[in-house]
């Protein structure tokens, strides 16, 4: 019986500690995305407007193009 109880904490904590792991890569990863999102900048591929450029992914107010992610 203490075994059995041994290997269930053991097993508990491995479960605790992988579920709070994958939980903090989730939350690095969405950091990730939100960073890239806001360092990013867009523009008209038919460059109407010149060399303007965007914080936000959208359409051209000018031609209703979809904004290319300037690389």
């Amino acid at each position: 019986m203490k075994k059995l109880f041994q290997v269930g904490c053991i097993a508990a904590t491995l479960f605790l500690f992988a579920a709070c792991r994958e939980d903090h890569s989730k939350q690095q990863h969405d950091q990730m995305q939100h960073d890239d999102q806001h360092a990013a900048v867009y523009q008209c591929p038919m460059k109407d407007e010149g060399d303007k450029t965007y914080d936000k992914p959208g359409t051209c107010p000018k031609c209703g193009m979809d904004l290319k992610k300037v690389e």
